[in-house]
């Protein structure tokens, strides 16, 4: 199943670029703009699942920007979020009188903005991007060869248990073959969560960092219905 495409529009580059890894980590495809030109060719061009506008962009400001892509027929039932730093009811109803799905306050935070798209999509949050199933997972940490079992893989990470106690916050790079594919992913991985299950085995829970495009998507086509 192919993933879902988000394309956000955003004047500052940097920014930007977290957005778009943070929500490709989590599954989603992203397209990305810096202007309000430059999105509203996008969305013509590639008709994505959500989109998000920031009220103040280059060239068209979001409300410009949401207007031109609401008279495209393709585009008409699409949902648009037009993001700004503040609110006010002048606002607000310029951006509902232009077409916008909602007006919000822009979330501050990269696991604020997944929430909204989950969110606007009417979807739980990365509920279809996980499954449970165990397989092998190898993974070096100081040049030490580290093999264990892993299970509920998603597009942002997985569970593994091994016999070492893995350091919380150490990076690893991690080698695993997609369950059910001969599809290798090669991968640094973060320790978020360390513990122990109810056999005693020590668990980490693991978060992608550099995880690839196409990476992403045999994951998908794995855990997605």
């Amino acid at each position: 199943m192919a993933a879902i495409t988000v394309l956000i529009a955003d004047p500052l580059k940097a920014l930007l670029q977290t957005e778009k890894s943070f929500l490709m980590r989590a599954g989603f495809e992203v397209l990305t703009a810096e202007s309000g030109p430059a999105a509203v060719e996008l969305a013509r061009a590639k008709v994505p699942r959500l989109i998000l506008l920031q009220l103040e962009i280059a060239q068209m400001d979001g409300v410009a920007s949401c207007a031109a892509m609401r008279r495209e027929a393709a585009l008409a039932q699409t949902p648009i979020i037009i993001m700004g730093p503040t609110y006010t009811p002048e606002i607000r109803e310029r951006c509902t009188k232009a077409g916008c799905t909602e007006f919000v306050i822009k979330p501050r935070k990269p696991e604020e903005l997944l929430a909204l798209v989950a969110r606007s999509l009417s979807i739980k949050e990365r509920q279809a991007l996980r499954v449970r199933v165990v397989f092998n997972v190898t993974g070096e940490l100081d040049n030490d060869r580290i093999a264990g079992k892993a299970s509920n893989l998603s597009a942002t990470g997985l569970l593994f248990l091994s016999e070492a106690t893995l350091p919380l916050g150490a990076v690893l790079d991690l080698e695993f073959v997609v369950p059910k594919t001969e599809h290798t992913v090669k991968v640094k991985a973060k320790v978020v969560r360390v513990g122990w299950n109810a056999e005693g085995a020590s668990e980490a829970g693991f978060h992608f960092l550099d995880l690839s495009q196409a990476d992403q998507q045999q994951i998908l086509n794995l855990t997605t219905p």
